[in-house]
């Protein structure tokens, strides 16, 4: 089975601001979640959690400072945003 990709403009944007090492690191984290997602094994060093069961927002983390939040639906994982959890929070209060 296929995961399709889509990163939102609020990711992009969130993105531009890591330097080029944790940008990999950020890319890194995605291929790992893009591999093991749809065999529901994810593993640990990710910190898979769901933030938000009603919106199906998730979140895993990059690193100690870097997490990413998306959406898994129908194949598709769809990265809404990157930053560390304050940055997240404030992100999370203005998402319906």
């Amino acid at each position: 089975m296929s995961i399709n990709i889509e990163y939102k403009k609020s990711f992009r944007k969130s993105f531009k601001k890591y330097n080029k090492n944790q940008q990999e690191d950020v890319y890194k984290s995605i291929q790992i979640l893009a591999g093991s997602i749809d065999k529901f094994q994810i593993p640990h060093c990710l910190g898979l959690k769901l933030l938000r069961s009603n919106l199906r927002i998730w979140e895993v983390r990059v690193n100690l400072d870097i997490r990413i939040i998306f959406r898994y639906e129908n194949n598709l994982l769809e990265f809404a945003f990157a930053g560390n959890h304050n940055d997240i929070k404030n992100f999370l209060k203005h998402t319906a």
